[in-house]
C-alpha cells in the first residue's frame, strides 16, 4: 500500500469519526429544545455552544484548525458581510466569529428536519435562486428587516461555492448595500482545501478568515461594487493554508 493510499484511507477514517462523533454530541442538547419557544438570542446561544464543540472535534480527529485576522474591523452594530464561499465551513461557524449573523439560505433548507426549524428561529432568510424578481426582492427586504433588528447580515456574493475570490460578484449584493444603508464588511475565507465542497472527507490544514476594514454606507452603487471587488482581490497570495 503506498503512502498515498495510506494517507487517504487515514483521512476517510478520521472523517467517519468525526460525523460520528459530532452526531454523538449532538443528543445531549436536544434536552435543550425548549429554547425553540423562547426569544431567537437562546438559540443562538445554545447553537454556538454545539459549534464550538464541533471545533473541538476538528481540531482534535481531523486536524483542521483556523485563524480569524482582522476581528477588529467589525462593527459592534449591524452592518451587511460579504464574503467568499469556499465550503460549508463558513455558512456553519460564521456564527461564532462573525456575530451571529443572519444569512440567506436556499430555500429547501427550510424543509429539513430540525435544520429548517433551526434556521427559521435563528431568523435566516429562505431565498429561491430559480424564484421571480419580485420573490428576490421580498428576501432582500426580509435581510434589511434583520439589519434594522440589530443584526448583522451576510451574504456570498459568489452565489455558489467556489476557490478563491468571487470571479463575478452578483449584483445582489449591490442592490442590498442600497437598501440597507450601512457599512458593508468584505471578508476573505480559505476553507475549501480542509472542506471541500461536494466531498464528505475532512482534510487536515488551518482554515482563514481575513476581516477587512468595511466599506462606508452611502457610496453610488457601482463605486460600492468596484471597492468590494478590490477588497476581495488584495493581499490573497499570503493567506496561509
Amino acid at each position: 500500500m503506498g503512502a498515498t493510499t495510506r494517507n487517504m484511507l487515514w483521512i476517510r477514517l478520521r472523517s467517519a469519526l468525526f460525523y460520528v462523533l459530532s452526531g454523538l454530541a449532538f443528543v445531549p442538547f436536544l434536552l435543550f429544545w425548549p429554547v425553540f419557544f423562547l426569544p431567537e438570542r437562546y438559540l443562538l446561544g445554545v447553537g454556538a455552544a454545539y459549534l464550538r464543540v464541533q471545533l473541538v472535534l476538528l481540531r482534535l480527529i481531523c486536524g483542521i484548525h483556523y485563524r480569524v485576522e482582522g476581528a477588529e474591523n467589525l462593527p459592534e452594530g449591524p452592518c451587511l458581510i460579504a464574503s467568499w464561499h469556499e465550503s460549508s465551513w463558513e455558512t456553519l461557524f460564521f456564527h461564532l466569529f462573525l456575530d451571529q449573523p443572519v444569512m440567506f439560505a436556499k430555500q429547501e433548507v427550510f424543509s429539513y428536519p430540525v435544520v429548517g426549524l433551526v434556521a427559521q428561529k435563528a431568523g435566516h432568510v429562505p431565498i429561491d435562486r430559480k424564484g421571480t424578481p419580485d420573490q428576490m426582492r421580498d428576501g432582500f427586504r426580509a435581510g434589511v428587516a434583520a439589519i434594522k433588528r440589530g443584526r448583522k447580515l451576510l451574504i456570498f456574493p459568489s452565489g455558489t461555492r467556489q476557490r478563491g475570490a468571487p470571479k463575478r460578484i452578483q449584483r445582489g449584493v449591490g442592490v442590498l448595500y442600497d437598501l440597507a444603508k450601512v457599512d458593508a464588511v468584505p471578508v476573505q475565507v480559505k476553507s475549501g482545501h480542509c472542506w471541500p465542497a461536494g466531498s464528505l472527507l475532512k482534510y487536515p490544514g488551518t482554515i482563514t478568515v481575513r476581516i477587512l476594514p468595511p466599506i462606508p454606507a452611502g457610496l453610488e452603487r457601482r463605486a460600492f461594487l468596484q471597492q468590494l471587488a478590490l477588497a476581495f482581490g488584495e493581499n490573497q497570495d499570503d493567506l496561509k493554508r
